[in-house]
């Protein structure tokens, strides 16, 4: 029993010995470091707004103009006496994440003073530019046809640059996660040094990939008979995985059919991996046998659209309607692109509960798509399979951990259970206050697994009457599910701004 107690003592003694070392190691963020990387950012979201700003001149909608003008003008003298700020070499982990949830925050307050100008409250308005820049979709904005043309294609750029801030934070994750196999299944790359000493020239690649699916996806819209209007500003949302659609049906009042599934193309393109295309020019198509990712996004797919359709109801609409209902259903949430050809509101609780798991899971990293991603998902069957496969085994037979046919670190796991587990608690933790305000259990779970996964289809609860609070709620959820969960807790931690328990 002595014994005993001694080795307890040691163990907390040494447990008290790493807090006092992390304590006396940890670094905060640097000021100067966030306000320049911050202030960069700012000044391209700039450059950015000058394209609306153009459209809402040509749309002759010149108070939207205005008030584009007047955001632009404050988002730059906001940013350029920061961008001069003299700093250190070298960025932190922390200071990455922490600059990537900054620059969404402010991406969506700046763009949501011009929504003030079109009647929208504050928190309408900000609601409406969050859900934009997190390429969500989710919207306060009803009579969409009462907008200009200005004020409809601004909502559709915001969500594009903001999936192309998306994937540059997706692979600069990937580049800090020290796990091989995370880094290969996403990057694509054997080297994580050569991604590191050519950053510039893999942005510019993603940035070219990014442009051209765009190009190509409107390009093929209007051949087949889209007017102008509705295949850029579809496509913009589309390949972002954003769902902002420029009618309060969506998709459904998009005819003909045929156009709707070009239009759901795009989203499913976005949902895969960008680096996965260049990797696709470079090898071919035999790359697709390298690429569990997006083998496994298509196989969920298809299930998905089988159950769907499997469970519809069969009273409503002839066959042929009912599958392409269940294709694009199917295939917006999991891809998590939010365009909608039904009411999920009239769906049933099983069609309900499908998407939900589909909505979850979302799409590849390094793409445009939200959910905790595949790549997570599948580390997670792979540690249940090898626990399962563990129990057979004698107790010192060694078996590795391996996804992809690369073996799967620590770090991969840690990242991949801690995430899944804070994603789990935040939708229950946002479930409650709607359970709590009388809304249906099913419809409340929905709208929180929406948010959080940055998909944007609606059971119906999404309203401008939507009381405040739960308003809130969601704007939270959607920029925890957007900058992934654990950067925005490190957002929150004290310790990232102040050096607590240190000693003077």
């Amino acid at each position: 029993m002595l014994n005993l107690l001694r080795s307890s003592y040691r163990d907390f003694n040494a447990a008290m010995s790493f807090s006092d070392v992390s304590r006396a190691l940890a670094q905060p963020v640097r000021y100067g470091v966030i306000g320049r990387y911050l202030a960069r950012i700012g000044l391209v979201i700039v450059v950015l707004k000058l394209v609306p700003i153009l459209l809402a001149g040509f749309y002759r909608d010149w108070s939207f103009m205005m008030w584009q003008l007047l955001a632009l003008t404050g988002l730059g003298a906001c940013c350029l006496p920061l961008v001069r700020l003299p700093v250190p070499d070298g960025i932190r982990d922390n200071e990455v994440m922490v600059i990537s949830v900054l620059s969404f925050v402010l991406a969506a307050v700046f763009e949501a003073l011009p929504l003030l100008g079109e009647g929208l409250n504050g928190i309408d308005a900000l609601f409406e530019t969050v859900s934009g820049v997190t390429t969500t979709g989710l919207s306060m904005m009803t009579n969409l046809d009462r907008y200009s043309g200005g004020v409809l294609f601004a909502r559709a750029w915001m969500q594009w640059y903001g999936g192309l801030g998306i994937v540059a934070f997706s692979i600069a994750l990937s580049i800090l996660d020290q796990g091989v196999a995370a880094r290969r299944l996403a990057m694509g790359d054997n080297d994580s040094r050569d991604i590191l000493g050519n950053a510039r020239n893999h942005s510019l690649k993603l940035l070219g990939i990014y442009c051209g699916l765009t190009a190509i996806m409107i390009i093929l819209l209007w051949l087949l008979g889209a007017s102008p209007f509705c295949a850029v500003t579809h496509v913009l949302s589309g390949v972002s995985t954003g769902g902002f659609s420029i009618y309060d049906a969506s998709l459904a009042a998009v005819e003909p059919r045929r156009l709707q599934f070009i239009i759901m193309l795009s989203g499913v393109l976005g949902a895969i991996s960008l680096p996965f295309y260049y990797r696709l020019l470079r090898n071919g198509v035999k790359e697709l046998a390298f690429t569990a990712e997006t083998l496994v996004l298509l196989a969920l797919s298809l299930v998905m659209i089988a159950l769907l359709f499997y469970g519809a109801d069969h009273q409503t609409g002839d066959l042929a309607s009912r599958l392409q209902d269940a294709v694009i259903t199917g295939l917006s949430a999991q891809t998590t692109t939010g365009f909608a050809s039904v009411k999920v509101a009239e769906l049933n609780d099983a069609a309900k509960l499908t998407l939900i798991i589909s909505m979850a899971i979302g799409g590849s990293t390094g793409s445009t798509a939200g959910g905790i991603k595949i790549l997570r998902f599948l580390i997670v069957l792979r540690l249940l399979q090898f626990f399962i496969v563990r129990t057979a085994l004698p107790a010192h037979a060694v078996l590795e951990r391996r996804l992809g046919g690369d073996k799967l670190e620590s770090n991969d796991i840690e990242r991949a259970l801690l995430l899944v587990f804070v994603c789990i608690a935040t939708v229950l933790c946002s479930w409650l206050p709607f359970l709590m305000m009388g809304y249906a259990p099913m419809d409340a779970l929905f709208e929180v697994v929406s948010a959080c996964s940055t998909t944007g289809l609606s059971a119906g609860i999404t309203r401008v009457e939507l009381e405040p609070g739960l308003k809130l709620v969601l704007i939270a959820d959607m920029l925890l599910g957007r900058v992934e969960f654990l950067a925005f807790l490190l957002f929150l931690y004290p310790r990232t701004w102040f050096k607590l328990g240190s000693k003077v």
